[in-house]
């Protein structure tokens, strides 16, 4: 299995997340395939599948790309604060089961009981209605 990842994600994006996430308070074990899809299980032994990717500007067809080539995944992580998913790239991933946060949103998510539930202050923004009130 190959270890590069077609998505251009740096090395240093993964190695950073694996680090975050085997530090966090609930993850209890952490592994890595595919170099971007991370499995973890949380201390209430649930496991999760999570996509890192590097997307300035997330679409939806990205996601369908990501279940198209990862298959069933539970979380997108589309990259820093300062990336941001398009309103359409929400409801696909919605209607596919799949939460998308950026870094901070996962992090947030983790600690909930529903993580994919988890509404971060990006995504209540993002879904808002359009400046000209369409």
């Amino acid at each position: 299995m190959s270890m590069r990842n077609n998505w251009n994600v740096p090395y240093s994006s993964i190695s950073w997340f694996y680090k975050v996430l085997k530090t966090h308070t609930k993850v209890v074990s952490v592994s890595r395939e595919q170099d971007i899809l991370f499995t973890i299980s949380d201390d209430e032994d649930r496991t999760y599948k999570i996509l890192l990717l590097n997307e300035y500007r997330m679409g939806s067809a990205a996601v369908l790309k990501s279940i198209e080539e990862f298959g069933i995944i539970d979380f997108i992580v589309f990259g820093g604060n300062w990336n941001a998913a398009t309103s359409d790239a929400y409801k696909v991933a919605k209607e596919n089961n799949i939460a998308l946060f950026d870094y901070s949103g996962i992090l947030g998510a983790l600690n909930m009981q529903d993580p994919k539930g988890y509404k971060q202050n990006g995504q209540r923004k993002n879904s808002a209605k359009p400046k000209d009130g369409t």
